[in-house]
């Protein structure tokens, strides 16, 4: 049910609490949520000078206002008791991000309660998504010298830990940041890599082993393996030319395909300039087809959640 847009400074009398504070949005998750749906109506009726006005005289951070529309915009949270909601819109959001499977997950391990915090959800969703990676927990840790060692005393000291540690399934990580390494968050992302792409096979594997010989043999694949590992460019244009120039089709039946396949090149490079790229390539879609295709914003963030998150 749609909502009149408010003036700003409807909006601002709504506003509870003072800037910084927990309450600013409302103090239980009804109010988090009442205030998510004036916010919505707002940046839909609101234009850019307004809305740049308004966030400057409140003291808010856009980001803060996009988490807001997320919330009001997503439909995953309609689907829970309201008396189990997160009173905070921090939590409320982490909730948003979630992968359904995520999400449903969250609930039979009862992390969902009207007390939780996005610190406690986001923790727990940092190790769901270490399920399956061969990391189950992080201990972080300082060792402490006393007395300086030499290279050879310091190895010894390290492999001595080592092995006390083996004896309990855990392995030592030297370096800032436990997991955090770039090794490591490197190989991580090549399992990401893989779970992509079983998810683009499933995605995509009828529909180029049903798609005309020609189209295939005219860009150089034979099956939906061959399209996964072929340039973005080759990718994208096959689906365009599957779909003709019917206006927004390759959106509405290939859109989530492609975010796979720019969540499967996220996990691919170890650049960091480019994984930025490919976020805001990504974003890019979310711009174009929002307004255009029913739940493709919410779509793009399932896929984030699960696969661009490192």
């Amino acid at each position: 049910m749609e909502i009149p847009a408010p003036s700003p400074a409807e909006l601002a009398n709504h506003l509870s609490g003072a800037p910084g504070s927990k309450e600013r949005f409302g103090k239980g998750a009804a109010e988090v949520l009442a205030t998510a749906r004036l916010v919505a109506a707002a940046s839909g009726a609101w234009d850019k000078k307004t809305l740049s006005a308004f966030l400057l005289e409140q003291k808010l951070n856009p980001q803060v206002w996009d988490k807001l529309l997320g919330i009001a915009r997503s439909t995953k949270l309609a689907a829970l008791p309201q008396n189990d909601l997160p009173s905070s819109y921090t939590a409320l959001y982490s909730l948003v991000v979630m992968s359904s499977e995520e999400l449903e997950a969250a609930i039979n391990e009862d992390v969902v309660s009207a007390t939780a915090s996005s610190r406690s959800i986001l923790d727990w969703t940092k190790l769901y998504r270490l399920r399956g990676t061969g990391i189950e927990q992080e201990i972080p840790m300082t060792l402490v010298l006393r007395e300086d060692l030499n290279a050879q005393q310091q190895q010894d000291l390290l492999n001595a830990i080592q092995e006390v540690a083996g004896r309990f399934g855990a392995e030592l990580l030297q370096g800032r940041g436990g997991i955090k390494q770039a090794e490591v968050k490197a190989d991580l992302r090549k399992a990401k890599a893989q779970q992509v792409e079983e998810d683009l096979m499933k995605e995509i594997g009828t529909v180029v082993a049903a798609a005309p010989d020609d189209l295939k043999i005219r860009f150089g694949i034979t099956s939906a393996s061959d399209l996964i590992e072929a340039p973005k460019a080759t990718f994208t244009g096959f689906f365009q030319n599957l779909e003709g120039k019917v206006k927004g089709a390759f959106w509405r039946n290939h859109g989530r395909a492609y975010c796979l396949k720019i969540a499967r090149d996220f996990n691919l490079t170890n650049s960091r300039a480019e994984r930025y790229q490919l976020k805001e390539r990504i974003q890019k879609a979310v711009d174009k087809c929002n307004k255009e295709i029913e739940g493709f914003e919410e779509m793009v963030a399932d896929v984030r959640s699960r696969y661009m998150n490192s």
